[in-house]
């Protein structure tokens, strides 16, 4: 497809206690706009949620040496901690350009040109990349996640998207683009501001069931390398989280009309609530026919899994001048 007359991008960056990290992100962003982003315009919004570390400091320091690389700047610094959902709303509602990616503060953008692949046709609500993991400065490959991540498009390829989201599949939210008509819209933010810190979710279902007739579509590209730590949400706010899940459920299951789909909606989320039990995980209906999904379709899954190229190396050595990069501008930051 060819770029708008008039091309435009936001970075939508979420913050909170990423002191270790944000340089890194903020600089993986500098790359992609100083090597993809001629003739487009870019705009920065960062969400600091109440950091107790220096993050807020660093970023004002890194955008005092990199402002000009930006059309607009917004810095959000909450006064107290909002959640993820209020936070991605404070920013969706600065956003002025055409197209955009919402990221984790800590994580780091690949050398794929995102702004050509947000570039999608119109029957698409969401692009998902490929998984790559960050561990201590290496990137890893979860053979799992791939083939999971191949199930998922093969199963539900030609469902609905609130089918897909209803039941058991593999999303990885960092690598997920969100067509911005979809995540604008005021329906899909008014219910994604009914949660507090797991907004992936709960955006996921909203856009299904606003946009019934959009697509899923799964690309073979890296766009994000989704690091772990100890300040993602699923560990910093565990009991907010699996609140945030549960609810999510008993809006699913409160809006099904089929009866089957309530039971087995109520089936995964009693299976859910019990999260340090092995007999009620396999006692998950869902995954049962996930797995037999898989058999049934074995070969398609297996053919368009055989032909991924992760290209590993490459994305290593991007991460490695990212580091180095990184390590520049900290030492800009302490002559300062």
């Amino acid at each position: 497809m060819s770029i708008e007359a008039e091309p435009s991008f936001a970075f939508l960056v979420l913050a909170y206690n990423h002191q270790d990290y944000i340089l890194e992100h903020l600089e993986s962003i500098k790359y992609l706009v100083l090597t993809h982003g001629a003739g487009i315009d870019v705009d920065l919004i960062v969400n600091d949620d109440f950091s107790s570390d220096q993050t807020p400091r660093l970023v004002n320091q890194w955008l005092a040496i990199n402002d000009k690389l930006f059309r607009h700047i917004k810095t959000l610094y909450s006064p107290k901690n909002l959640g993820t959902c209020k936070s991605v709303n404070n920013m969706l509602s600065q956003m002025v350009a055409n197209r955009c990616k919402l990221t984790a503060g800590d994580d780091v953008y690949s050398f794929e040109n995102i702004f050509e692949l947000t570039q999608h046709s119109q029957n698409i609500a969401m692009v998902s990349g490929r998984t790559l993991y960050l561990f201590n400065g290496l990137l890893r490959e979860r053979y799992i996640s791939n083939v999971l991540a191949t199930s998922s498009q093969v199963i539900y390829k030609n469902n609905t998207l609130l089918h897909r989201f209803k039941h058991l599949s593999y999303n990885n939210a960092p690598n997920i683009l969100y067509a911005t008509e979809c995540l604008l819209h005021p329906d899909v933010r008014e219910y994604m501001g009914q949660f507090d810190v797991t907004e992936d979710w709960p955006l996921q279902v909203a856009i299904a069931r606003q946009f019934p007739d959009r697509r899923f579509k799964l690309i073979d590209q890296v766009l994000v390398y989704y690091r772990r730590t100890e300040g993602s949400t699923y560990i910093m706010a565990s009991e907010r989280f699996i609140s945030d899940k549960i609810k999510i459920y008993d809006d699913l299951i409160k809006n099904e009309t089929n009866v089957v789909e309530r039971l087995k909606l109520a089936n995964r989320k009693k299976c859910f609530e019990k999260q340090n039990s092995w007999i009620n995980k396999l006692l998950n209906v869902d995954f049962y026919i996930f797995i037999l999904s898989c058999a049934f379709r074995m070969f398609q899954i297996y053919k368009e899994g055989a032909i991924l190229n992760m290209r590993l190396t490459a994305h290593q050595d991007h991460y490695q001048k990212i580091k180095a990069a990184t390590q520049i501008t900290i030492k800009k930051l302490n002559a300062s």
